[in-house]
């Protein structure tokens, strides 16, 4: 049985080096080959018979990763094996996001991703090339949890049409009561709040709620994106002081002290 799969898996490979050449009599043979209409190939080595993935799911899985034929990513490497994100929210690659929500506990895949649906003509670093097929000769589904809601949709909702302390209420109630089985609470979405207010251009909102809600959750990550965000709204010397305090419990960030470098050269143009 692995060797029909083997097969299967080397004329997908095939299929996905030829992206742009006709079809031939040769791909007729991949009878369990599953293709959506957004260009994404597939086909099963196992069925599983879990939870089905749905949107607020935490799930994790087992992956592996090729480009051109060689493995350029292996879930085995990172401390835990175990690649965990939430259905439908993470930050992830169209096409992962797509064959993610078709699956279940206990399927195990082989999906073939054409650039479209995931680095396109910039690829990805020095690992993925512009106009790569992403090829994941491994994706195992191995845990699929209930689906919970976003805590982020309840402070963006205050912070929108409320305010910044109807939005840390929320937070604390939330977080600190029987509600907190019910949402997902990590960094991640006190995050998104500021990446939904900043696409709106709700720079003042987005600088109120990081600065406030980065220092009650400790995220210096969210206290970084208020020194964005003031310095979209041409506070420069406000952001310099704001960074000074985040480079002092960091000092070797890099990326931060290029940003201080632009902010006291715009201070100065101001």
């Amino acid at each position: 049985m692995r060797t029909i799969y083997s097969i299967l898996f080397a004329a997908l490979l095939m299929m996905s080096a030829c992206n742009n050449q006709k079809s031939t009599s040769k791909e007729i043979a991949l009878v369990d080959t599953i293709q959506t209409s957004s260009g994404l190939k597939y086909f099963y080595l196992k069925k599983g018979e879990g939870r089905k993935v749905e949107t607020g799911c935490k799930v994790g899985a087992y992956l592996s990763l090729q480009v051109d034929g060689k493995v350029v990513w292996n879930t085995n490497e990172l401390p835990d094996s175990l690649f965990t994100y939430t259905a439908d929210y993470s930050r992830l690659i169209k096409g992962f996001t797509e064959i993610s929500m078709l699956l279940r506990q206990g399927d195990e895949v082989v999906a073939i991703l054409p650039d479209s649906l995931a680095y396109g003509s910039k690829g990805a670093g020095d690992v993925i090339p512009p106009n790569a097929t992403l090829v994941y000769d491994q994706f195992k589904v191995i845990k699929v949890e209930a689906p919970k809601k976003f805590l982020s949709d309840l402070l963006y909702a205050d912070m929108k049409e409320k305010s910044l302390e109807d939005a840390i209420a929320t937070y604390q109630r939330v977080v600190e009561g029987e509600e907190a089985k019910q949402y997902h609470t990590d960094s991640e979405q006190v995050n998104r709040v500021w990446e939904m207010l900043t696409k709106e251009n709700l720079h003042e909102k987005a600088a109120n709620y990081a600065a406030k809600i980065g220092e009650l959750t400790k995220d210096d990550r969210l206290k970084y994106r208020n020194v964005l965000s003031l310095e979209s709204m041409e506070k420069y010397l406000t952001a310099k002081d704001q960074l000074e305090i985040l480079l002092k419990s960091d000092p070797e960030n890099k990326m931060m002290q290029e940003k201080m470098i632009e902010l006291c050269k715009k201070h100065s143009d101001q």
